[in-house]
């Protein structure tokens, strides 16, 4: 199971319970008690609620020097949370179980102009014909149709449905991996939103868009034309070859891409610093869909603090860290 401090977001008797079980193997409940820091009495009213809710298995070992049989505590291993995410093009779902461990996981190609909507169902009712039911599902997805594509797939499986970001998911991966409690996740791309991981989830700040590099025709009028991700996409395919391009019949001059990559690094590198001030976390994870370790190298440079950490994260991970999310809401709260 993730690290130890997910469990400070473990909220009530019976999560703690829970947590505590999830994190163990073949736990007694004098174990639990023992990690759950809870009284025994406690301790067995939770473990009863949840055997009643499928949660948790019982069964009895035999000790190991043949003495009496001891009963002993799981986690049912075919219990499951989804979380589906969006990131370029691609839809990703994964069922994770209640250890937090990803078991099955689908990807699907979005077509150009399909529903959200049922493209959302298709992976999930996919993902069903290979895994267990869910106990809840987490969908990171910025469209209009969120709402109704949540309240969908809670009649169709059955289970509670959570709205979710990547960024929010990120922190809370972070959190699982070992980073420590609060975590701040900082996603960069054209804009700039950061995630903080509280005791009942997540709370989301957006910092406001990044500047695009200014271009000037011949006439003196300035455009914006290339977003900050597309710059350092440019930068790193190492075939940037010159400072004007066509713009219909004009010449376009744009401003020289590595120094605009510069002062995008301070200008990112200064809203860190600000939501180290504004926000006290204990550890600050910085991720992009596009920018490379090399940009995330330059703000590190730039700031202060104890340097933050880098999260290269893929399609999996953000699918991941939303099934995460839907354990905390449903699970551990």
């Amino acid at each position: 199971m993730g690290n130890v401090r997910f469990k400070e977001l473990a909220i009530g008797n019976k999560s703690k319970v829970l947590f505590a079980i999830a994190a163990g193997r073949d736990m007694t409940k004098l174990d639990v008690k023992s990690s759950a820091s809870l009284s025994m009495t406690t301790v067995i009213s939770a473990v009863e609620e949840l055997k009643s809710e499928g949660l948790v298995t019982y069964a009895e070992r035999k000790g190991e020097k043949g003495g009496k049989p001891h009963a002993v505590l799981n986690v049912n291993p075919n219990r499951r949370a989804y979380g589906i995410s969006y990131k370029s093009g691609v839809l990703t779902a994964v069922a994770a179980d209640l250890k937090g461990e990803a078991r099955e996981t689908l990807c699907e190609q979005m077509a150009e102009g399909a529903s959200p909507i049922q493209s959302v169902l298709s992976l999930a009712l996919a993902l069903v014909d290979r895994a267990p039911p869910p106990v809840a599902v987490a969908l990171s997805l910025n469209c209009e149709e969120k709402e109704l594509i949540l309240r969908a797939l809670e009649e169709r499986l059955g289970a509670a449905a959570y709205s979710a970001t990547n960024t929010a998911a990120v922190a809370c991966l972070a959190l699982w991996r070992g980073a420590s409690f609060p975590v701040v996740a900082v996603g960069v791309g054209n804009g700039v939103k950061c995630a903080v991981t509280e005791q009942n989830g997540c709370r989301m700040i957006d910092l406001g868009a990044l500047p695009s590099p200014l271009l000037f025709t011949q006439d003196g009028t300035v455009l914006s034309a290339l977003s900050a991700a597309r710059v350092e996409e440019v930068l790193r395919r190492s075939d940037y070859r010159g400072n004007f391009f066509r713009r219909g019949d004009r010449v376009t001059e744009i401003k020289d891409l590595a120094e605009y990559s510069r002062a995008l690094s301070k200008a990112v590198a200064s809203l860190v610093e600000t939501v180290d001030v504004m926000l006290s976390p204990a550890e600050i994870v910085l991720f992009g869909d596009y920018l490379s370790e090399a940009f995330f190298a330059r703000i590190r440079d730039e700031i202060r603090r104890p340097a933050p950490m880098f999260f290269p994260a893929e399609k999996e991970d953000f699918a991941l860290g939303t099934a995460l999310l839907a354990l905390k809401r449903k699970v551990f709260s």
